[in-house]
């Protein structure tokens, strides 16, 4: 049994995401607001930030992705378009739904006004994780496995008749 990758650049892109979202999403922000002397509207500014430039470059890598299995359409799977759907359906409610909003109570609490709390954060975390668990499964989806002694046999009874 031999394994290939039906999607060579769709595999990169989605190991590379995955790293990306592990590094800004689980070890960036949360560290941040343990660094001494860490003000809160320094965290909140740098937390726009890095979310902002991270879920541009999220933007660009679904485009690519789109474009890999527009141009390769013949090893296109029912599960690898949901995974793909899903991550792009999410990536959007956070870039133009969730984030602004977060954005503007950042700017808020920066400033040193209260906010009651909110459950669309916890929706952004939830959010996060299942594109952490698309982007585990992606990589996988995108494997093949062959057969090579079955079609090694299957070719030389096609020639042996």
């Amino acid at each position: 049994m031999k394994t290939q990758v039906k999607y060579p650049l769709v595999f990169a892109i989605s190991c590379f995401w995955l790293g990306l979202v592990l590094a800004v999403s689980f070890l960036e922000t949360p560290f941040k607001f343990q660094v001494p002397g860490m003000t809160l509207p320094i965290a909140l500014e740098l937390g726009k930030i890095m979310f902002g430039i991270s879920t541009n470059i999220q933007m660009v890598l679904i485009v690519f992705m789109g474009l890999s299995f527009l141009f390769n359409k013949e090893k296109l799977t029912i599960k690898l378009l949901i995974n793909f759907f899903l991550l792009a359906l999410i990536l959007g409610l956070e870039k133009f739904w969730m984030l602004p909003i977060l954005d503007a109570r950042a700017d808020v609490l920066a400033s040193g006004k209260g906010l009651p709390p909110t459950a669309l954060h916890d929706y952004f975390i939830y959010a996060e994780v299942a594109k952490v668990i698309l982007l585990i499964v992606l990589p996988i989806l995108v494997l093949e496995r062959k057969n090579i002694q079955s079609k090694l046999v299957l070719e030389s009874l096609k020639t042996s008749h």
